[in-house]
């Protein structure tokens, strides 16, 4: 390992510790020891919508994680692209899910979670065939998550004009536990796979 890429032991900048007891250096996200367990966790823990989704059959506010967004968009995925697809929130795992929206007026936040994003796939050998497919594929959950998990004001998002929502409807865990648990189950069994 060379000296930029050596993991760190201590919190130094740009540094947070992680649930497995590693740390994460922002600065050189490429070093760190990022484990799967944290990627479970830190997905599992975050909920999508920045915490304001609703069930369209209860009408009643539900707890959407990511790691459930992940572990759904890898059941739609082709052989191939499944644990492309899994993996594709691996950046949030550590820089969070910050809404579209207002990632947009933010930049250097995009790039950091960008550089962290391929350093986890990098990490994990996860390799994406087609960004666009993957792409795609989001963009359907995000139709199927809008038209399930949020309240309707009639319009479609810009971000999902034209896409079609996938046919069976969400039903929100609600426990990040049991969504950290199912996201490293669906790991392991893409790995025994080969995917």
């Amino acid at each position: 390992m060379t000296e930029q890429t050596a993991p760190i032991h201590h919190i130094i900048g740009p540094t947070i510790l992680l649930g497995s007891g590693t740390y994460f250096d922002f600065d050189n996200p490429e070093g760190s020891e990022l484990t799967k367990e944290d990627v479970a966790y830190g997905l599992a823990f975050q909920s999508r919508f920045s915490g304001q989704c609703v069930s369209r059959r209860t009408g009643r506010r539900v707890y959407y994680s990511v790691a459930q967004h992940c572990i759904i968009m890898a059941g739609y995925a082709e052989p191939g692209h499944k644990m492309a697809a899994l993996m594709h929130e691996v950046g949030e795992a550590t820089c969070g899910d910050m809404s579209s929206p207002l990632k947009s007026k933010c930049p250097d936040y995009k790039a950091v979670e960008k550089r962290c994003e391929a350093a986890g796939l990098s990490r994990f050998g996860v390799v994406t065939r087609s960004h666009a497919y993957i792409k795609d594929l989001d963009l359907r959950m995000l139709a199927t998550e809008q038209r399930d998990l949020m309240p309707s004001d009639g319009h479609t998002w810009g971000t999902v004009e034209g896409r079609r929502p996938f046919e069976a409807e969400i039903f929100p865990w609600e426990d990040p536990h049991g969504a950290a648990d199912a996201f490293l189950e669906t790991y392991h069994q893409l790995r025994r796979i080969g995917q």
